[in-house]
Protein backbone atom coordinates (compact mmCIF):
# COMPACT_ATOMS: atom_id res chain seq x y z
CA UNK A 1 0.00 0.00 0.00
CA UNK A 2 1.14 3.62 -0.57
CA UNK A 3 0.97 6.43 1.77
CA UNK A 4 -1.86 7.66 0.83
CA UNK A 5 -4.03 4.11 0.75
CA UNK A 6 -2.37 3.33 4.42
CA UNK A 7 -3.99 6.92 5.29
CA UNK A 8 -7.76 6.01 3.75
CA UNK A 9 -6.73 2.27 5.71
CA UNK A 10 -5.72 3.69 8.86
CA UNK A 11 -8.56 6.71 9.12
CA UNK A 12 -11.77 3.50 8.28
CA UNK A 13 -9.91 0.90 10.66
CA UNK A 14 -7.96 2.95 13.47
CA UNK A 15 -4.54 3.79 13.04
CA UNK A 16 -2.88 0.99 14.84
CA UNK A 17 -5.65 -1.29 15.84
CA UNK A 18 -6.12 -4.64 14.90
CA UNK A 19 -9.08 -4.09 12.32
CA UNK A 20 -6.18 -2.29 10.19
CA UNK A 21 -4.08 -5.00 10.01
CA UNK A 22 -6.90 -7.75 9.32
CA UNK A 23 -8.40 -5.48 6.18
CA UNK A 24 -4.55 -5.04 4.81
CA UNK A 25 -4.39 -8.83 5.45
CA UNK A 26 -7.93 -9.28 3.57
CA UNK A 27 -6.66 -6.93 0.53
CA UNK A 28 -3.27 -9.08 0.03
CA UNK A 29 -5.61 -12.26 -0.31
CA UNK A 30 -7.48 -10.25 -2.57
CA UNK A 31 -4.50 -9.38 -4.56
CA UNK A 32 -3.66 -13.00 -5.17
CA UNK A 33 -6.55 -14.21 -6.07
CA UNK A 34 -7.12 -12.01 -8.72
CA UNK A 35 -3.52 -12.27 -10.04
CA UNK A 36 -5.08 -16.31 -10.17
CA UNK A 37 -7.02 -15.08 -13.40
CA UNK A 38 -4.08 -13.85 -15.18
CA UNK A 39 -6.18 -11.45 -16.39
CA UNK A 40 -4.42 -8.04 -14.94
CA UNK A 41 -1.14 -7.20 -13.25
CA UNK A 42 -1.41 -5.97 -9.65
CA UNK A 43 1.23 -4.85 -7.46
CA UNK A 44 1.09 -6.30 -4.04
CA UNK A 45 4.38 -4.65 -3.03
CA UNK A 46 6.08 -1.41 -2.44
CA UNK A 47 8.09 1.13 -0.53
CA UNK A 48 7.95 -1.35 2.70
CA UNK A 49 8.57 -4.70 0.76
CA UNK A 50 12.34 -3.07 -0.30
CA UNK A 51 14.66 -5.88 1.02
CA UNK A 52 12.25 -8.19 2.40
CA UNK A 53 13.32 -11.07 0.14
CA UNK A 54 16.63 -12.60 0.14
CA UNK A 55 19.69 -11.31 -1.08
CA UNK A 56 20.65 -12.25 -4.80
CA UNK A 57 23.88 -13.50 -3.83
CA UNK A 58 23.39 -17.06 -4.02
CA UNK A 59 25.08 -19.58 -6.16
CA UNK A 60 24.72 -18.62 -9.72
CA UNK A 61 22.82 -15.45 -8.82
CA UNK A 62 26.19 -14.01 -8.36
CA UNK A 63 26.84 -13.84 -11.89
CA UNK A 64 23.56 -12.22 -12.88
CA UNK A 65 23.63 -8.47 -13.03
CA UNK A 66 21.80 -6.65 -9.77
CA UNK A 67 19.54 -4.99 -12.67
CA UNK A 68 18.21 -8.09 -14.06
CA UNK A 69 17.49 -9.37 -10.20
CA UNK A 70 15.79 -6.24 -9.23
CA UNK A 71 13.32 -6.02 -12.56
CA UNK A 72 12.25 -10.17 -11.20
CA UNK A 73 11.81 -8.51 -7.74
CA UNK A 74 9.38 -6.07 -8.98
CA UNK A 75 7.62 -8.76 -11.80
CA UNK A 76 7.54 -10.99 -8.70
CA UNK A 77 5.94 -8.92 -6.35
CA UNK A 78 3.26 -7.99 -9.61
CA UNK A 79 2.75 -11.39 -10.41
CA UNK A 80 3.61 -14.08 -7.56
CA UNK A 81 3.66 -12.74 -4.56
CA UNK A 82 -0.11 -13.39 -3.75
CA UNK A 83 0.46 -17.28 -3.94
CA UNK A 84 4.18 -17.94 -3.59
CA UNK A 85 4.83 -15.17 -0.53
CA UNK A 86 7.18 -12.64 -0.45
CA UNK A 87 9.84 -15.50 1.13
CA UNK A 88 9.26 -17.91 -1.52
CA UNK A 89 8.21 -20.48 0.64
CA UNK A 90 4.79 -21.25 -1.09
CA UNK A 91 2.59 -19.38 1.76
CA UNK A 92 1.30 -16.51 0.34
CA UNK A 93 -1.75 -14.76 1.67
CA UNK A 94 -4.33 -16.73 -0.69
CA UNK A 95 -2.17 -20.01 -0.56
CA UNK A 96 -4.77 -21.16 1.92
CA UNK A 97 -7.49 -21.60 -0.37
CA UNK A 98 -5.38 -23.12 -3.09
CA UNK A 99 -5.03 -26.70 -3.58
CA UNK A 100 -2.05 -28.08 -5.24
CA UNK A 101 -0.56 -25.57 -2.59
CA UNK A 102 2.11 -22.94 -4.22
CA UNK A 103 5.66 -24.05 -5.05
CA UNK A 104 7.95 -23.49 -2.44
CA UNK A 105 11.02 -21.89 -4.52
CA UNK A 106 12.79 -22.42 -1.36
CA UNK A 107 12.69 -26.03 -1.25
CA UNK A 108 13.13 -25.85 -5.37
CA UNK A 109 11.49 -29.26 -5.91
CA UNK A 110 10.17 -28.20 -9.43
CA UNK A 111 7.86 -31.16 -10.86
CA UNK A 112 7.80 -30.45 -14.22
CA UNK A 113 11.03 -30.34 -16.15
CA UNK A 114 13.09 -31.91 -18.75
CA UNK A 115 15.65 -33.07 -16.59
CA UNK A 116 15.67 -36.16 -14.80
CA UNK A 117 13.48 -36.51 -11.52
CA UNK A 118 15.06 -34.81 -8.55
CA UNK A 119 17.62 -32.69 -10.85
CA UNK A 120 16.92 -28.94 -10.58
CA UNK A 121 14.91 -27.94 -13.94
CA UNK A 122 16.64 -25.94 -17.01
CA UNK A 123 15.99 -22.48 -17.30
CA UNK A 124 14.05 -22.96 -20.29
CA UNK A 125 11.83 -25.56 -18.12
CA UNK A 126 10.90 -22.60 -15.70
CA UNK A 127 10.20 -20.13 -18.89
CA UNK A 128 7.65 -23.30 -20.17
CA UNK A 129 5.86 -23.41 -16.73
CA UNK A 130 5.67 -19.40 -16.42
CA UNK A 131 4.46 -18.96 -19.96
CA UNK A 132 2.04 -21.84 -20.23
CA UNK A 133 1.07 -22.61 -16.58
CA UNK A 134 -0.07 -25.74 -14.98
CA UNK A 135 -3.36 -26.72 -16.30
CA UNK A 136 -5.94 -27.53 -13.24
CA UNK A 137 -3.88 -25.61 -10.95
CA UNK A 138 -3.83 -21.75 -9.37
CA UNK A 139 -1.08 -21.10 -11.52
CA UNK A 140 -2.28 -19.18 -14.58
CA UNK A 141 -0.17 -18.92 -17.91
CA UNK A 142 1.24 -15.91 -18.12
CA UNK A 143 1.88 -15.91 -22.07
CA UNK A 144 1.96 -11.73 -22.12
CA UNK A 145 4.71 -10.77 -19.99
CA UNK A 146 7.76 -9.77 -21.78
CA UNK A 147 10.33 -12.38 -22.81
CA UNK A 148 12.80 -10.26 -20.93
CA UNK A 149 10.68 -10.24 -17.95
CA UNK A 150 10.38 -14.17 -17.85
CA UNK A 151 14.33 -14.50 -17.78
CA UNK A 152 14.47 -11.97 -14.88
CA UNK A 153 11.70 -13.58 -13.03
CA UNK A 154 13.63 -17.22 -13.51
CA UNK A 155 16.75 -15.31 -11.88
CA UNK A 156 14.78 -14.03 -8.80
CA UNK A 157 13.32 -16.88 -8.04
CA UNK A 158 16.43 -18.81 -7.72
CA UNK A 159 17.72 -16.42 -5.03
CA UNK A 160 15.28 -18.13 -2.76
CA UNK A 161 17.13 -21.48 -2.65
CA UNK A 162 20.88 -22.53 -1.96
CA UNK A 163 19.95 -25.33 -4.36
CA UNK A 164 20.97 -23.74 -6.89
CA UNK A 165 24.74 -23.32 -6.26
CA UNK A 166 24.42 -26.68 -8.30
CA UNK A 167 23.60 -26.49 -12.17
CA UNK A 168 20.37 -27.98 -13.51
CA UNK A 169 20.59 -31.82 -14.45
CA UNK A 170 20.99 -32.22 -17.99
CA UNK A 171 17.62 -32.82 -20.53
CA UNK A 172 16.75 -36.29 -21.19
CA UNK A 173 17.14 -37.36 -24.85
CA UNK A 174 14.36 -36.86 -27.05
CA UNK A 175 14.81 -40.16 -29.15
CA UNK A 176 13.41 -40.44 -32.69
CA UNK A 177 9.77 -41.06 -32.87
CA UNK A 178 9.21 -43.72 -34.72
CA UNK A 179 5.60 -43.30 -34.74
CA UNK A 180 5.52 -39.56 -35.82
CA UNK A 181 4.74 -40.15 -39.79
CA UNK A 182 2.46 -42.73 -39.33
CA UNK A 183 -1.11 -41.50 -39.94
CA UNK A 184 -2.81 -44.25 -37.98
CA UNK A 185 -1.48 -44.50 -34.67
CA UNK A 186 -3.64 -47.54 -33.66
CA UNK A 187 -0.12 -49.49 -33.87
CA UNK A 188 1.37 -47.11 -31.22
CA UNK A 189 -1.74 -47.13 -29.03
CA UNK A 190 -1.23 -50.67 -28.87
CA UNK A 191 2.10 -50.82 -28.13
CA UNK A 192 1.85 -48.26 -25.64
CA UNK A 193 -1.45 -50.18 -23.87
CA UNK A 194 1.44 -53.08 -23.37
CA UNK A 195 4.06 -51.05 -22.23
CA UNK A 196 1.98 -49.04 -19.82
CA UNK A 197 0.68 -52.47 -18.11
CA UNK A 198 2.72 -55.41 -18.46
CA UNK A 199 6.21 -53.83 -18.31
CA UNK A 200 5.73 -50.36 -16.64
CA UNK A 201 3.04 -51.13 -14.35
CA UNK A 202 1.65 -47.77 -14.07
CA UNK A 203 -1.38 -49.06 -12.64
CA UNK A 204 0.26 -49.91 -9.60
CA UNK A 205 -0.08 -46.17 -9.02
CA UNK A 206 -2.35 -44.57 -12.10
CA UNK A 207 -5.29 -46.29 -12.44
CA UNK A 208 -5.41 -49.43 -14.81
CA UNK A 209 -7.64 -49.47 -18.36
CA UNK A 210 -7.98 -53.20 -19.19
CA UNK A 211 -9.03 -55.94 -17.29
CA UNK A 212 -6.96 -58.05 -14.84
CA UNK A 213 -7.09 -60.80 -17.08
CA UNK A 214 -5.53 -58.67 -19.87
CA UNK A 215 -2.86 -57.04 -17.57
CA UNK A 216 -1.78 -60.85 -17.47
CA UNK A 217 -1.69 -61.23 -21.15
CA UNK A 218 0.57 -57.84 -20.99
CA UNK A 219 2.97 -59.17 -18.90
CA UNK A 220 3.15 -62.37 -20.43
CA UNK A 221 3.93 -60.17 -23.48
CA UNK A 222 6.80 -58.60 -21.71
CA UNK A 223 8.23 -61.59 -19.91
CA UNK A 224 6.63 -60.94 -16.81
CA UNK A 225 4.99 -63.35 -14.25
CA UNK A 226 1.11 -63.27 -14.24
CA UNK A 227 -0.72 -62.15 -11.09
CA UNK A 228 -3.12 -63.64 -8.84
CA UNK A 229 -3.75 -60.80 -6.73
CA UNK A 230 -4.27 -57.37 -7.77
CA UNK A 231 -4.17 -53.53 -5.59
CA UNK A 232 -7.49 -52.46 -4.24
CA UNK A 233 -9.10 -49.89 -6.30
CA UNK A 234 -7.50 -51.04 -9.51
CA UNK A 235 -9.82 -48.81 -12.10
CA UNK A 236 -9.07 -45.59 -9.44
CA UNK A 237 -5.73 -43.77 -8.75
CA UNK A 238 -3.68 -44.75 -5.56
CA UNK A 239 -2.97 -41.79 -2.85
CA UNK A 240 0.30 -41.84 -2.09
CA UNK A 241 2.41 -38.81 -0.21
CA UNK A 242 4.68 -36.63 -1.55
CA UNK A 243 8.05 -35.49 -0.94
CA UNK A 244 6.49 -32.41 1.10
CA UNK A 245 3.84 -35.04 3.09
CA UNK A 246 1.12 -34.14 0.83
CA UNK A 247 -1.07 -37.07 -0.08
CA UNK A 248 -1.34 -36.52 -4.05
CA UNK A 249 -3.10 -39.11 -6.87
CA UNK A 250 -1.79 -39.92 -10.12
CA UNK A 251 -3.41 -38.33 -13.05
CA UNK A 252 -6.66 -40.63 -13.83
CA UNK A 253 -6.21 -39.96 -17.81
CA UNK A 254 -9.58 -40.19 -18.71
CA UNK A 255 -10.97 -37.92 -16.01
CA UNK A 256 -8.00 -35.39 -14.23
CA UNK A 257 -5.84 -32.70 -15.68
CA UNK A 258 -2.65 -33.19 -17.16
CA UNK A 259 -0.77 -30.37 -15.42
CA UNK A 260 2.52 -30.04 -17.82
CA UNK A 261 0.56 -30.69 -21.87
CA UNK A 262 -0.95 -32.89 -23.52
CA UNK A 263 0.67 -32.77 -26.34
CA UNK A 264 2.64 -36.25 -27.88
CA UNK A 265 6.09 -34.64 -26.83
CA UNK A 266 4.74 -32.51 -23.23
CA UNK A 267 3.99 -36.41 -22.61
CA UNK A 268 6.76 -38.04 -24.07
CA UNK A 269 8.69 -35.39 -21.62
CA UNK A 270 6.81 -36.07 -18.57
CA UNK A 271 7.05 -40.34 -19.05
CA UNK A 272 10.80 -40.24 -19.82
CA UNK A 273 11.87 -37.55 -16.91
CA UNK A 274 9.61 -38.07 -14.29
CA UNK A 275 7.78 -36.32 -11.65
CA UNK A 276 10.22 -34.64 -9.21
CA UNK A 277 9.17 -34.87 -5.60
CA UNK A 278 6.82 -37.55 -6.49
CA UNK A 279 6.75 -41.52 -6.93
CA UNK A 280 6.59 -41.18 -11.01
CA UNK A 281 10.53 -42.58 -11.88
CA UNK A 282 12.61 -41.25 -14.58
CA UNK A 283 11.46 -44.21 -17.34
CA UNK A 284 13.86 -43.39 -20.18
CA UNK A 285 16.43 -45.01 -17.76
CA UNK A 286 14.97 -47.96 -17.70
CA UNK A 287 13.70 -48.40 -21.54
CA UNK A 288 16.56 -50.50 -22.63
CA UNK A 289 15.96 -54.20 -21.70
CA UNK A 290 16.53 -57.10 -23.77
CA UNK A 291 14.44 -60.14 -23.84
CA UNK A 292 15.68 -63.14 -22.39
CA UNK A 293 14.54 -65.71 -24.91
CA UNK A 294 16.65 -67.23 -27.01
CA UNK A 295 15.94 -65.30 -29.81
CA UNK A 296 16.97 -62.01 -27.96
CA UNK A 297 16.44 -58.71 -29.37
CA UNK A 298 15.15 -55.75 -27.48
CA UNK A 299 12.02 -56.26 -25.24
CA UNK A 300 11.53 -52.71 -24.64
CA UNK A 301 13.37 -49.54 -26.21
CA UNK A 302 13.68 -45.78 -25.96
CA UNK A 303 11.31 -45.50 -28.59
CA UNK A 304 8.70 -47.61 -26.70
CA UNK A 305 8.30 -44.14 -24.66
CA UNK A 306 6.61 -42.38 -27.28
CA UNK A 307 4.09 -45.31 -27.80
CA UNK A 308 3.10 -44.93 -23.99
CA UNK A 309 2.80 -41.12 -24.66
CA UNK A 310 0.40 -42.03 -27.49
CA UNK A 311 -1.67 -44.22 -25.51
CA UNK A 312 -2.25 -41.64 -22.36
CA UNK A 313 -3.07 -39.13 -24.98
CA UNK A 314 -5.89 -41.55 -26.80
CA UNK A 315 -7.10 -42.42 -22.62
CA UNK A 316 -7.61 -38.34 -22.83
CA UNK A 317 -8.86 -38.07 -25.97
CA UNK A 318 -11.79 -40.82 -24.12
CA UNK A 319 -12.93 -38.03 -21.90
CA UNK A 320 -16.57 -37.21 -21.86
CA UNK A 321 -17.72 -34.38 -23.48
CA UNK A 322 -18.75 -31.29 -20.80
CA UNK A 323 -22.33 -30.90 -22.30
CA UNK A 324 -24.64 -34.13 -22.35
CA UNK A 325 -27.36 -35.24 -23.77
CA UNK A 326 -29.60 -33.08 -25.56
CA UNK A 327 -28.32 -29.49 -23.80
CA UNK A 328 -26.58 -26.66 -26.00
CA UNK A 329 -22.61 -26.59 -26.64
CA UNK A 330 -22.63 -22.89 -26.07
CA UNK A 331 -25.22 -21.16 -22.57
CA UNK A 332 -26.63 -18.69 -24.66
CA UNK A 333 -28.64 -17.30 -22.37
CA UNK A 334 -28.87 -14.88 -19.73
CA UNK A 335 -29.22 -16.83 -16.02
CA UNK A 336 -31.57 -14.68 -13.85
CA UNK A 337 -30.26 -13.63 -10.34
CA UNK A 338 -33.68 -12.54 -7.52
CA UNK A 339 -31.50 -10.84 -4.97
CA UNK A 340 -34.94 -11.10 -2.43
CA UNK A 341 -38.00 -13.45 -1.73
CA UNK A 342 -38.75 -16.22 -4.68
CA UNK A 343 -38.27 -16.46 -8.02
CA UNK A 344 -41.69 -15.01 -9.93
CA UNK A 345 -43.48 -18.10 -11.21
CA UNK A 346 -42.59 -18.27 -14.46
CA UNK A 347 -38.23 -18.20 -13.86
CA UNK A 348 -38.23 -21.82 -15.64
CA UNK A 349 -39.07 -19.81 -18.92
CA UNK A 350 -35.68 -18.12 -20.99
CA UNK A 351 -35.55 -14.61 -21.44
CA UNK A 352 -36.09 -15.52 -25.49
CA UNK A 353 -39.81 -16.61 -24.20
CA UNK A 354 -38.72 -20.29 -24.92
CA UNK A 355 -38.23 -23.30 -21.89
CA UNK A 356 -35.62 -23.18 -20.32
CA UNK A 357 -33.48 -26.53 -20.18
CA UNK A 358 -33.69 -27.91 -16.59
CA UNK A 359 -31.68 -31.24 -17.03
CA UNK A 360 -28.48 -30.07 -18.23
CA UNK A 361 -25.18 -31.72 -16.94
CA UNK A 362 -21.92 -29.85 -17.06
CA UNK A 363 -18.72 -30.94 -16.02
CA UNK A 364 -16.84 -27.54 -14.77
CA UNK A 365 -13.27 -26.49 -16.70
Amino acid sequence: LNDAQREVFAAATGANGQGGKSLRSLFRVCVGLICLSGLAGCDAGGAGDVGTSPAPTLGAQARVGSSQIEAGRQAYNTYCVGCHGEDGDGKGEAAVFLHPKPRDFQRANFKFSSTRAGSLPTHDDLRRTITEGLKGTSMPGWEFLPPDTVDALIQYIKTFSPRWTRKPGAPIPFVIDPYGDLPDKSTAIHRGEVVYHGYANCWTCHPSYVSEARINEHLEAMENSRRTEFRPGLFESAGMPNSEGETVFPTDFKRDFVRAGTDTEDLYRSIAAGISGTAMPTWIDSMDFLSAKPSGGPLVRQADVWAMAYYVQSLIRQRPAKFTGSSPKIRNRVQRIFLHGAPPSDSTRSPEGGSATLDEEFEDD
